[in-house]
């Protein structure tokens, strides 16, 4: 099911992350830049900013344009139940909760509020393994050949 999953956001051309940071060097923007370099359109939501990387900020997921469905929270875990609290009153379809570098977004209480909710959600998975290139894709590479992957992902990455 999670594999459906990230086969819908890998099909998008819109997708929203909800924690691009004021600072533009944290793990949320250089996603967002990754995925812009991937000809997606991003629609960055903090509640603090206009704008972000130069693009119009959304403060609330209410706020997204009809043609985002997919949503990345690259925020704190403490952080993403209210998020998810927003993305059950949206048009947002499915979620990635980051796990990069840090403690990423994800925790047990997130994952059980989108299975109680029937949200779509993926965890466990830096998105960068995904959309991004040269190491991200080793490193997925190299989760699958350690057995830290479930069957159901040991695909070939093109």
């Amino acid at each position: 099911m999670m594999k459906n999953t990230i086969n819908e956001f890998l099909a998008e051309k819109n997708i929203a992350i909800a924690g691009v940071s004021r600072n533009s060097m944290k793990w949320g923007n250089g996603l967002m830049k990754e995925l812009v370099k991937k000809g997606i359109k991003v629609y960055p939501v903090n509640p603090h900013a206009d704008t972000l990387e130069g693009e119009k900020c959304y403060h609330h997921i209410a706020e997204l344009p009809e043609e985002v469905k997919s949503l990345i929270i690259a925020t704190k875990a403490k952080y993403t139940e209210a998020i998810l609290k927003e993305v059950n009153n949206s048009g947002i379809k499915r979620v990635w909760m980051q796990k990069g570098a840090g403690k990423g977004s994800a925790s047990a209480e997130a994952v059980s509020y989108c299975k109680q909710n029937n949200i779509p959600y993926v965890y466990g998975f830096c998105p960068m393994m995904f959309f991004g290139t040269g190491m991200h894709k080793f490193h997925f590479w190299m989760r699958t050949h350690l057995g830290k992957v479930p069957s159901e992902f040991k695909i070939s990455l093109s």
